[in-house]
């Protein structure tokens, strides 16, 4: 079962790493929604090997990268 919790912790760290890499690049913005959908991605499956690991400093960082970034797909979908 750690292997499962593993392999989201590492899908989670290129979901992070692929948005930033796409934003940096001018491919995204911090307007379109699929930007957004990357992060929440990456802190969802964070939470969840954070939460096997018991690793609550990374649970918490991760639950509130995910609600930022939950704000900020609702900010981009409102225009």
């Amino acid at each position: 079962m750690s292997h499962f919790f593993e392999l989201l912790g590492w899908i989670g760290s290129f979901c992070f790493l692929f948005s930033y890499y796409n934003l940096i690049k001018g491919k995204w913005n911090a307007k379109q929604p699929v930007y957004h959908w990357y992060n929440i991605a990456g802190s969802a499956l964070f939470v969840a090997n954070a939460t096997f690991y018991g690793a609550w400093a990374v649970l918490f960082i991760n639950l509130a990268w995910g609600i930022i970034a939950c704000f900020g797909l609702y900010k981009s979908m409102k225009h």
